[in-house]
Formats: C-alpha cells, structure tokens, sequence
C-alpha cells in the first residue's frame, strides 16, 4: 500500500472512530462502551455465521472481539458471561 492510500485509510479509520464515539472516551465511560461495542461486534459475527459467507470477515470480527476481551481483562472491566 502506498503512503497516500495509507494515510487517507487511516483518516477514514479514525474518522470512523471518531463518530462512533470511541475516540477521547473519558475513563468512567470506558467500560460502558466496550460492553456495546462488544454487543455490536457478537450480533455482526452472528449475522455473518448464519450466511456462511465473508469467512474473512468472520475471522476479522472474531479476532476483534478477543483484542475486546483482552482489553477488558486487562483494564479489569471484564464480567463473567451471562447464561440464556
């Protein structure tokens, strides 16, 4: 990739973080969005296994979901699952 494509993916990005309101988060809001953002990234990865398809993008949201949980381990906002 080069450095111009580069660098207008990363507006995009931050962009995008930015409107999604996770960019500046004050720290007593922190934990709150990560269970949404986690919330969104589990009803995509489900939505995505019932097609069978974008196995690239199931392994992308997965991935994304461990770096979520990982994240809250290690600022210790993580809550043991809750059985349906």
């Amino acid at each position: 990739m080069n450095s111009q494509n580069e660098q207008a993916q990363n507006q995009r990005v931050w962009q995008s973080l930015t409107e999604a309101g996770l960019v500046e988060i004050k720290l007593n809001e922190f934990p709150d969005k990560l269970k949404k953002v986690k919330h969104v990234a589990i009803g995509w990865l489900g939505e995505l296994l019932e097609r069978q398809t974008a196995i690239r993008e199931q392994e992308s949201v997965a991935h994304s979901l461990g770096t979520l949980k990982m994240l809250e381990t290690t600022l210790g906002t993580d809550t043991p699952p809750t059985r349906r």
